[in-house]
């Protein structure tokens, strides 16, 4: 059970050995026993100890440092039974005086009875013959009166250990006289216990209060770095909103200076207005008027094939005859349709396989009953169930006549012996294209029709217009030419504008034919090079027709640059050559580059590049394979890592020079770290089998030290390399970086030793020669190994703060085990002395304070001609009297004192240049490093920041 008494829990486990062997004191046995009580006496009472700022519980202090069954090297907090032999022996020795002076009967001194009470208590010269005889001659020999005073109890003491271990000096035989002896009275016991108690809590109190200001400290770090994160986050803000209130302001200022101008800018946001009102409007209007077009073309191709189709079926429905004849060696293929709609007419189409030429002919029913009349020798009018029989129709192929031109047959309807329908009205030779023409007019009811011969080719023309087309054509000529008939020279005399109308009559005929004749045009066809007869009115509209058709060119002409312009800005972009530092342009579909600009840019240009990085992929053209790149065509730069890539080189670059800087510029291969491991267990395998040497016990202590981290293994090997070699400036300057490292108590004692140390070494070895190839080995190895590890930085830090007196670079090693690990005591508490030591008075004097305290500094005083120092206050300086200084803003130097600013001023005049001054006494400078100008008069000698005309004004 957990409640047995003879549970484990909370119990002692003694080491059994002989009583003759035991050398413990009594104390100590009584201690061990158990018989050593523990009072809480803070318990429920309100007290407190206060260090470094704060303030801690006396009772939690003392509920901690309760006695512990573990050994002492094991227990966490302070015991009082190691703060036992440190109680002053002098004390000891007073209250043994009063605790004496309190026996029975009570009193101020001791009197004889008392004194031999003691001795027989204390076993006084035990060891001597007639110790009792001894005892009372030392009782004579210091009592007056027969009575021992305070002081005299001091001086008789100092007699009865000096000769009871007269082997030792005087102090240390009183100093063990007293633990072996005096400390077992109850009393004198009772006191030493409880101030051994009171040293533990005061001990573990002030621990506590400095583990608390430490966190604090840790806290305030964290809270500080996050207020400089909002205070620089609120000063971006304050910035942009400074900037929006600024263009606020200068736009208000703007505003009335424009005021004036009001009435034209309102004019141009007007006109502006309207016009994209307008170009909305026309678009919309035009993209409707497309909309429609579109629908009327589709309803056009509809009703176009629905006619089609409608023709195919009237076509056949209208076939009346089909045959296939043959005149001459030619055979060819006849068919005769009747069509039916204004007025009856037929057409005889002729088909001839070998050219695939169809030749047509058009009769009316007029010519096709005359013709038939006459083939049929008709006594009478033919009906037409008559006309339309297969013989009546076979009549009208007999007309049909061939003619060769070129070897290409042509087929001809004879019209011998049949008119025009209607009466012939003119005849007239034309002129026109250098050849002869017949022109032959006839009229009907119905309509005009003109007919052309020309003699030398043979060549017949035909046209008409009917009656209403040409009364139309009439008035519209009478509109056109109105208010220009009065003023016009080359007016139509025989047209009269109140005649137009009555040209149509009979009477006005010869008119009619005169105005009809001077409008007829034969002309040759540009297209198939033959001659066509036709009115002036169609080639008219022709020539309208071929100005809108060059019009809608042009205008799909402009559309379709202005899409390929459009296509060009899609498909080309602007780079930036490195090499060539001027820009290109490349295609962005086929990869083509070229320093000129592309001709459909015409006088525009491309944006200019973004300043981004993207992603291309590459073909290599032996093997084929796709290689995937980064480029920046904004900078020309390209580059076959990915951001994230870059990003990790720059970071182990970036954290190779950081280790570097901490570490050295030395870099390790294969061979070193070979022969450094074989080292260092060479090490370990020589110490185990010859623990005795020196040097195994010396590089064995390093190792520990070093290597292992391991201070309480390491202290009693350095122990015993200093018993052997106390004098070794290794051994010694080995030892005192471990006394610093493992922060040893008491602190300042273990400080002064380490000084101590340090000194004497440099005495024996000033050049530090024979502890180099220990830092090389052992504690450079070690951060080399595990640079992340506080206590390896923490000794190398040590060793260039104490060895080579390297502060800065100690400093830069203190961040980075701070860093590391912000809680590890013995960094801390290293870095508190070496900050501490740096001011003036302490052992590591430098010419200002550490940089680390720039951070937590405010500027009190700055000036023009102080250049890059300024003046500095630290408000959390451990030190009073050295809380200013002065900082290079630069170079991130400190200087308690103030800067030999004859030297500043020469090394500002070095790096400037001259800028004017070359006729006067007077020169002005320019620093490159401030970005300002300074004058030197070269008759006084003095530099200053101000022009001299100011000064002298």
């Amino acid at each position: 059970s957990h409640h047995s008494p003879l549970h484990l829990r909370g119990a002692r486990i003694w080491k059994l050995i002989p009583k003759e062997n035991d050398t413990r004191t009594q104390w100590r046995v009584d201690y061990d026993d158990g018989i050593i009580p523990w009072d809480n006496c803070y318990a429920g009472l309100n007290a407190f100890e206060e260090h470094f700022r704060v303030r801690v519980s006396l009772d939690m202090i003392e509920k901690q440092c309760i006695d512990s069954p573990y050994p002492l090297e094991r227990a966490v907090h302070q015991q009082r039974i190691q703060f036992f032999e440190k109680v002053p022996f002098l004390e000891v020795i007073d209250e043994a005086f009063h605790a004496v002076c309190r026996w029975h009967p009570k009193g101020t001194l001791i009197d004889n009875v008392k004194w031999a009470k003691l001795c027989r208590q204390m076993r006084f010269l035990s060891n001597m013959k007639n110790s009792k005889h001894e005892i009372d001659m030392a009782f004579v020999r210091h009592s007056d009166a027969r009575k021992l005073d305070l002081v005299r109890f001091h001086s008789i003491l100092d007699d009865i250990a000096s000769m009871q271990h007269p082997e030792l000096t005087k102090e240390n035989a009183l100093i063990k006289t007293v633990w072996s002896s005096i400390v077992t009275l109850t009393d004198v016991n009772a006191m030493m216990w409880k101030e051994a108690k009171a040293m533990a809590l005061r001990h573990e109190s002030v621990r506590v209060c400095a583990e608390t200001r430490i966190a604090a400290f840790v806290r305030k770090e964290i809270q500080e770095s996050k207020s400089k994160e909002m205070k620089s986050a609120a000063l971006i803000i304050q910035k942009q909103m400074r900037q929006v209130f600024a263009r606020r302001f200068v736009a208000s200022l703007l505003k009335k200076m424009k005021e004036d101008e009001m009435f034209q800018l309102r004019i141009k946001c007007a006109t502006s207005l309207q016009t994209s009102w307008r170009r909305f409007f026309w678009r919309n209007r035009f993209l409707n008027h497309k909309k429609r077009k579109i629908e009327c073309e589709r309803q056009n191709n509809t009703k176009k094939r629905e006619h089609l189709r409608q023709k195919r079926r009237l076509s056949l429905a209208s076939l009346l005859y089909r045959d296939v004849i043959r005149i001459d060696t030619t055979i060819a293929t006849v068919s005769i349709h009747l069509y039916e709609d204004v007025q009856t007419t037929m057409l005889l189409k002729v088909y001839v396989p070998s050219t695939r030429e169809t030749f047509s002919f058009r009769l009316n029913e007029n010519e096709v009953r005359e013709c038939l009349e006459r083939a049929l020798c008709s006594e009478g009018r033919l009906s037409w169930d008559e006309m339309l029989k297969r013989d009546a129709l076979n009549e009208l192929t007999k007309r049909l006549m061939i003619r060769n031109v070129r070897g290409r047959p042509i087929f001809l309807f004879s019209r011998r012996n049949i008119v025009e329908r209607g009466l012939l009205i003119k005849t007239a030779v034309l002129q026109s294209c250098g050849e002869i023409f017949l022109l032959s007019m006839f009229r009907s009811p119905y309509d005009i029709v003109f007919c052309t011969y020309q003699p030398s080719t043979r060549l017949q023309l035909r046209t008409k217009i009917s009656i209403p087309k040409l009364s139309s054509w009439l008035n519209q000529s009478y509109a056109e030419n109105r208010t220009t008939w009065s003023s016009s020279e080359n007016a139509d005399a025989s047209f009269i504008p109140e005649q137009a109308l009555r040209l149509l009559k009979q009477e006005n005929q010869p008119n009619l034919i005169e105005w009809l004749v001077k409008r007829v045009v034969i002309r040759e066809n540009p297209k198939h090079g033959k001659f066509e007869l036709l009115f002036q009115y169609e080639a008219e509209e022709e020539r309208v027709i071929k100005l809108v058709t060059k019009i809608q060119s042009q205008w799909r002409r402009i559309k379709s640059r202005r899409a390929a312009k459009s296509q060009t800005y899609t498909h080309w972009e602007k780079i930036y050559v490195r090499e060539e530092r001027m820009f290109a342009y490349r295609n962005t579909i086929t990869d083509e580059r070229q320093w000129e600009k592309p001709k459909l840019l015409g006088e525009d240009d491309l944006p200019e590049p973004v300043d981004e990085w993207r992603t291309e992929q590459i073909v290599d053209p032996t093997t084929g394979q796709v290689h995937v790149y980064h480029v920046n065509y904004g900078t020309g730069q390209s580059s076959w890592l990915t951001e994230k890539e870059a990003a990790v080189l720059v970071q182990r670059r970036y954290r190779s020079k950081h280790e570097s800087d901490l570490i050295g510029k030395k870099k390790l291969d294969l061979v070193d770290v070979v022969n450094a491991l074989k080292f260092i267990q060479g090490a370990r395998d020589k110490y185990d089998k010859d623990p005795n040497k020196l040097a195994n016990i010396v590089n064995y202590a390093l190792l520990c030290h070093c290597i292992d981290l391991d201070f309480e293994k390491a202290r009693p090997i350095y122990k015993e390399a200093m018993k052997v070699s106390p004098n070794h400036p290794l051994i010694a300057r080995a030892y005192g970086i471990y006394l610093l490292a493992s922060c040893q108590l008491p602190r300042a004692t273990s400080f002064q030793t380490a000084c101590r140390l340090f000194n004497e070494a440099d005495l024996a070895d000033p050049t530090q020669s024979k502890f180099h190839s220990a830092t090389e080995i052992y504690f450079r190895w070690s951060v080399l190994a595990d640079s992340k590890n506080p206590l390896a930085l923490l000794n190398f830090a040590l060793v260039h703060q104490c060895i080579y007196k390297k502060y800065e670079h100690s400093e830069r090693l203190y961040r980075a085990a701070l860093a590391a690990d912000p809680t590890n005591e013995y960094v801390t508490e290293n870095y508190r002395l070496f900050t501490e030591e740096r001011y003036p008075g302490g052992s590591y004097v430098s010419l200002g304070p550490p940089f680390s305290v720039y951070r937590r500094s405010t500027i009190v005083e700055e000036r023009p001609e102080w250049a890059e120092w300024v003046k500095m206050k630290d408000p959390m300086c451990p030190k009073k009297g050295f809380e200013i200084y002065f900082f290079n803003r630069f170079t991130k130097t400190t200087r308690f004192n103030e800067p030999d600013w004859k030297l500043v001023w020469d090394a500002r005049v070095e790096r400037s240049s001259c800028v004017s001054g070359k006729t006067t006494h007077w020169q002005e400078y320019y620093d490159p490093r401030t970005k300002t100008t300074f004058f030197y008069d070269g008759y006084s000698k003095r530099y200053t920041c101000v022009r001299p005309e100011m000064r002298k004004s």
